[in-house]
């Protein structure tokens, strides 16, 4: 009797659904891998057709690549959590001389945006309905570490509005805000999503595209480069 009892409650547990299969394994924190573009808002400070950033780098955007990492704090109607990103990206251009004209050397901006702040996951369709859409919201605060580079990759200066001389490195911070779409990868391979929960403790994966806001010019200092950014990122998640 012993035996039949243990084996009945061996095929209950193996015959429960993938989202029960979640729950039971104790989700607790989320990884992200991302990748994206940002082009700061540098020009924006400047006035009477003065355009530093478009003069050297065009109109082209920095890739960026990051990770971030969540602490699921609370789970009920969805999850509230803790989180952490950093990403690095670069993006280069010509150098300008002192007359305007553009040179043959080589400059590089780049630029490491590191992110504390708290995180929604609206995971109820999926969760309850078998629904395999997540959304997401995020509020943080920024701290962008930045340095240019020239042709002999030395970090160099640069002119502010008021043709002052500073140092060409240095950190801003800011504001960050998000939101979020998430595809559900398990429910399209729920045997796969198992056996990845099982082996590696991986609950459910997905592909998301995320809507970002960054608000980065020392909340509006005047001496300050304003390297605030909206654009989009993309990217793999893993509940955990």
């Amino acid at each position: 009797m012993k035996r039949f009892a243990l084996l009945t409650l061996t095929v209950a547990l193996l015959g429960f659904p993938l989202t029960a299969s979640a729950e039971g394994s104790g989700q607790t924190s989320a990884m992200e891998l991302r990748f994206g573009t940002y082009k700061p808002a540098i020009d924006s400070e400047f006035s009477g057709g003065v355009s530093p950033y478009k003069d050297i780098f065009g109109d082209n955007s920095a890739w960026l690549f990051g990770a971030e990492y969540d602490a699921q704090i609370w789970r009920g109607f969805g999850s509230i959590g803790l989180f952490g990103s950093a990403a690095w990206g670069y993006v280069s251009g010509k150098g300008v001389a002192p007359e305007g004209a553009e040179t043959s050397d080589e400059t590089t901006l780049s630029m490491v945006p590191i992110v504390l702040g708290a995180v929604y996951r609206f995971d109820v369709l999926a969760d309850r309905f078998n629904i395999p859409f997540v959304l997401t919201g995020k509020l943080g605060v920024d701290y962008t570490l930045w340095w240019i580079r020239d042709g002999l990759d030395d970090v160099t200066e640069y002119s502010d509005a008021g043709g002052s001389k500073l140092p060409g490195y240095g950190g801003t911070f800011g504001l960050h805000w998000a939101v979020g779409f998430h595809l559900l990868l398990d429910f399209f391979e729920p045997h796969t999503a198992k056996i990845f929960d099982n082996e590696m403790g991986v609950n459910n994966s997905y592909l998301f595209a995320e809507y970002v806001g960054y608000w980065v010019n020392d909340f509006g200092a005047s001496d300050s480069f304003d390297l605030s950014h909206n654009g989009v990122v993309f990217g793999l998640a893993f509940e955990l």
